[in-house]
Order: C-alpha cells, then structure tokens, then sequence
C-alpha cells in the first residue's frame, strides 16, 4: 500500500508539473481590478510620504506592475510598503525567481490575527546589510490564497496554470529599519497594525478567485 500510494504521489507530482511547465507558455494574463497607484495614501493612521527609493530593493525581476510607497503614523514613525503584481508568469519571469529566495533563508512564518475569527500566516525576516537592518513582513497573495512557501507557490502556480491557465500572484513586502535591537517589539508591533489596515484594501486591488 506504501508503494502504491509513493508511485500515486509521485506521478501525481509529475502531470502537475508537467501542466504547469506547458500553461506557463500561454497563461491568460489577470490585470489588476484597480491600478497600484491608486492604493489610499492613507492607510489607518499611516499617511504616504513622497520619498526617493532604489529599484528592485529585494530582488523581485519582471513584475508586471510594482508599488514602493513609504508611510508615516501620527508619531513619525516610518514604513515601507512593496508590491510586486505579475499578471502571468513564464520563463525567468516568475513570482519566486531563484534571485529572491534569499528572503526566505532565516524567515519564520508568524500567525497574524485579523479578527476573532480569522488568522493568517504570514513571513517575518530580519534582512541586514553593511549599511542597516531591516525587519520584513510578507506573503505571497495567489488569487486571494495567503501562501508564505515559495514553493507551495510554486505548486498553486502550477495547478492553476493546469486548471484555469492563468498564473498571476504578487508578493507583498513592509518593512521598517532597525535602528536598536531594542525596537524590534515596536517595529514588529507597527507593521502587524499596518498590515491590518492594509489587507483589506488590497483585496480591492489583487485579483481573488
């Protein structure tokens, strides 16, 4: 019966791959349902500031569309907000392209209450560079679906390229610089407040199945 279900398992994984690699050359692309720079510049108690930033600061090639807004709360803190949309994927044109998977080299997946009834997943890392540290949330948004594995990503974007032929996802990143290790508890707990006020606005923006 091992045997049975390992070789099941197994060709199982194989006509999903092999789907996958055939749809990605012709998914159906799915446009965003509102523009990223239509996104509130208010979002809870965060106000969007106009501020200079560096292009493709973590290493996400290729999207389709891309957001990096900066936002300040009423006592001056500041934080940072990346999406990256890709209305189809193909090639080296992907969600979870090798380049970015150093995101996830010490990430841990966190439970993020969003109401009494409800919690998701989600990844935080702490990402450290001669210059700074950064604390990071993020997640991967698959048609709705909170996903934090990139290879589980990997394997929806397969299925529904297999099942539907579209292969659209975004990753969301916010983040905030580490100043002292002692504001970690602080950073963590102003991300986790925007996170809240953001999610909901971006199920306005990114497709849902």
């Amino acid at each position: 019966m091992n045997r049975f279900n390992l070789a099941w398992g197994i060709s199982m994984v194989i006509l999903i791959c092999l789907g996958g690699y055939l749809n990605l050359y012709s998914p159906t692309p799915v446009p965003l349902k509102m523009d990223l720079k239509d996104l509130p510049s208010t979002i809870g108690d965060w106000r969007w500031v106009r501020k200079e930033h560096p292009n493709n600061p973590f290493g996400i090639l290729s999207a389709d569309m891309e957001l990096m807004n900066f936002y300040k709360n009423s006592s001056g803190r500041e934080i940072k907000l990346y999406i990256g949309y890709f209305e189809s994927q193909r090639g080296d044109k992907k969600l979870t392209h090798y380049r970015s998977k150093w995101l996830h080299k010490e990430a841990e997946v966190v439970e993020f209450t969003m109401n009494p009834h409800r919690s998701i997943w989600i990844n935080k890392t702490i990402l450290k560079d001669r210059r700074n540290s950064q604390l990071l949330l993020f997640w991967y948004d698959m048609d709705g679906k909170i996903i934090t594995s990139r290879y589980r990503a990997r394997i929806f974007t397969a299925l529904d390229g297999l099942i539907r032929g579209r292969t659209n996802g975004a990753i969301v990143i916010v983040s905030k610089n580490v100043e002292h290790p002692d504001s970690l508890k602080e950073i963590l707990k102003d991300e986790m407040e925007f996170v809240g006020e953001l999610f909901p606005i971006l199920r306005t923006c990114l497709p849902s199945s």
